[in-house]
């Protein structure tokens, strides 16, 4: 393909105009799940703590497709920084970050509302939570260190690593919560979908990791 100066602003605009497009179905296809699929903890809910609850789940799983956007943008793919550029694909990647910081700190607010705040007890049946509790730092720790990189005195190589690590275990253990937190994910399309999605993410993780492996052999090598 040729390179992004080479196209025309008209392919570019195409291609990137129905990429977006389908962004927002696969946003509006999952953010309708908890309408077309109502967990039993849904439809024991009344009022407004039936309104919390499935907000909380419409906000959760917007987070979760938006970090497979991450993941994608993260993955430099040619085709993206062709049709954008990479300035713009990076810009992306920072606002997307910060958008799902701000689902991440919004999710655990709706759900907990939608039950009182009543605290959750050390037993196991609540690991689900507990893990989502995980995810929350986990996500918070990735978007502060990347806000504040220069006033924590990080260096790049440093951060880009920590950056990575963690980004890697959030997408490990964002499917085990998602799959056991409510019973939407535990069966039929909705179950589908979600391995549909988390399966290409530990996928591009994988590729991320190839990719950084093979850059450090060739450096060694020289």
């Amino acid at each position: 393909m040729p390179p992004a100066k080479s196209l025309s602003a008209t392919i570019r605009v195409v291609t990137g105009t129905i990429i977006v497009l389908l962004a927002f179905l696969l946003l509006a296809g999952g953010v309708s799940i908890p309408f077309q699929y109502e967990s039993f903890s849904i439809l024991y809910k009344f009022g407004i703590e039936k309104t919390f609850l499935r907000t909380g789940k419409m906000v959760g799983i917007s987070l979760a497709l938006l970090l497979f956007f991450q993941i994608l943008l993260a993955s430099r793919f040619t085709l993206f920084e062709r049709i954008f550029s990479v300035k713009a694909t990076l810009q992306l990647h920072r606002i997307n970050g910060t958008v799902i910081t701000c689902l991440a700190i919004l999710h655990p607010l709706l759900i907990k509302a939608s039950e009182n705040f009543t605290p959750y007890t050390f037993d196991k049946k609540y690991y689900p939570e507990f893990l989502g509790i995980g995810l929350f730092f986990g996500i918070l720790f990735l978007t502060t260190t990347a806000i504040f990189r220069s006033s924590l005195k990080i260096s790049y190589p440093w951060w880009i690593s920590l950056h990575r690590l963690n980004a890697t275990l959030v997408c490990i253990i964002l499917p085990t919560h998602v799959f056991w937190v409510s019973e939407t994910f535990k069966s039929g399309p909705p179950r589908t979908a979600a391995v549909t999605i988390f399966s290409p993410i530990l996928m591009l993780i994988a590729r991320i990791w190839l990719r950084r492996l093979q850059s450090n052999k060739t450096i060694g090598s020289g």
